[in-house]
């Protein structure tokens, strides 16, 4: 790699930057009104049931707030990150990584299954390989010739990447000059710069657009919603949905994102039922959209039931995967996969429902998956 990516180089100091633990008892303790010694002996408490929390983790979900959480059984509910691949790994074929994973391997499989889904427009960089009939710009003069005859935005995240590190929106402006999302105005050469700089190739896809009804609720950037899915004895099971929204300048949905956004929505209706902002301390519970002003209490998101005959389908085609996501866009021609996912952070679904993943449904339908959790101390 001869130069680094800003774009990616800036996500991973964001995304991965190493939890301040004297931060994290300071904001606990000013908010649960307890000394340093109460709250870490506490977490102790937690730290040794089914969900292996960090200390991190405990303060993300308000764990210290007694008010809020009563009920012993229902704090020790909440899981860990770092438990996530351990209980993937039980569930599902590794054989199938890569149909995850790689994300040009993917959009090809789910299109060649018929389901709608993303439309990657060229691939930049990541010389040796082929990617069918998908355009490769191997050098900078290629990349500008495609780009030239570009009008409409174009969404780059990197294939194989996680959590959207490195992910831009460019917008043509004339010229030969680009509206870059973490670069600013630049020209053809440095953004084909940073997208080779990266450690993977980048896709170049077409930019999806809200359906009208997702655009007067929440704004016309694309927010994803998060449905997670079991296939246990051949049936695909999907206790959990959610919406991830972004805010602000952000350039994707993703939670880790100053002031992006997670709805719970009910599985059966597509219905909001809470609207969350921030974490720990700072956890907010929104009546109104920040931005459009809309409610969003009880408003129902459209078309739900193509989204649901989406994630079955979905489901079925990637059953060796038996715990599994999938990020699908609402858009005026209907539901599109966005990604397909080895299963699920943790975090999504407890920060915006408010409670611990291990419900008994989801347990049992980990344990159907070929998942072994300790439960001894759950009731």
């Amino acid at each position: 790699m001869a130069h680094a990516s800003v774009l990616w180089k800036n996500d991973i100091q964001k995304h991965r930057r190493e939890p301040d633990k004297e931060a994290a008892l300071r904001s606990a303790t000013g908010a649960a009104g307890k000394r340093p010694l109460s709250i870490m002996l506490d977490y102790r408490k937690i730290a040794k049931g089914p969900g292996k929390l960090t200390f991190q983790e405990y303060v993300d979900y308000r764990l210290y707030d007694r008010v809020a959480f009563p009920d012993e059984d229902a704090r020790l509910r909440f899981i860990s990150e770092r438990i996530h691949w351990p209980l993937c790994y039980q569930c599902s074929d590794r054989k199938w990584d890569a149909a995850t994973e790689d994300k040009w391997i993917s959009e090809t499989l789910v299109r060649e299954a018929g389901l709608a889904t993303t439309r990657t427009l060229a691939v930049v960089g990541g010389m040796g390989r082929s990617y069918g009939r998908t355009p490769h710009l191997g050098d900078e003069a290629t990349f500008a010739a495609f780009m030239a005859e570009r009008a409409a935005p174009v969404f780059a995240k990197i294939n194989g990447g996680i959590g959207s590190e490195g992910a831009t929106r460019i917008v043509p402006l004339g010229d030969g000059r680009y509206d870059v999302a973490g670069l600013g105005e630049v020209g053809a050469a440095a953004v084909f710069r940073n997208l080779t700089g990266a450690p993977a190739p980048y896709l170049l896809q077409d930019e999806l657009k809200h359906h009208t009804d997702m655009a007067v609720l929440f704004g016309d950037r694309i927010g994803t919603i998060r449905a997670i899915s079991f296939v246990a004895d051949g049936v695909v099971h999907t206790p959990v949905t959610v919406l991830k929204l972004p805010a602000g300048d952000n350039v994707a949905d993703n939670f880790w994102r100053d002031g992006n956004m997670l709805a719970d929505i009910d599985r059966d209706t597509g219905a909001v039922r809470r609207l969350v902002r921030g974490k720990g301390p700072s956890l907010e519970i929104l009546d109104t959209h920040p931005e459009t002003g809309a409610s969003v209490a009880g408003a129902s998101l459209p078309m739900w039931d193509e989204v649901k005959a989406l994630i079955r389908e979905v489901g079925a085609l990637y059953a060796p995967v038996k715990y599994q996501s999938l990020d699908i866009a609402i858009t005026e021609a209907g539901p599109s996969v966005v990604e397909v996912n080895t299963g699920s952070a943790f975090n999504l679904p407890q920060i915006a429902q408010g409670q611990g993943f291990f419900s008994n449904e989801i347990l049992d339908l980990f344990r159907r998956c070929g998942a072994k959790i300790e439960t001894t101390r759950l009731k």
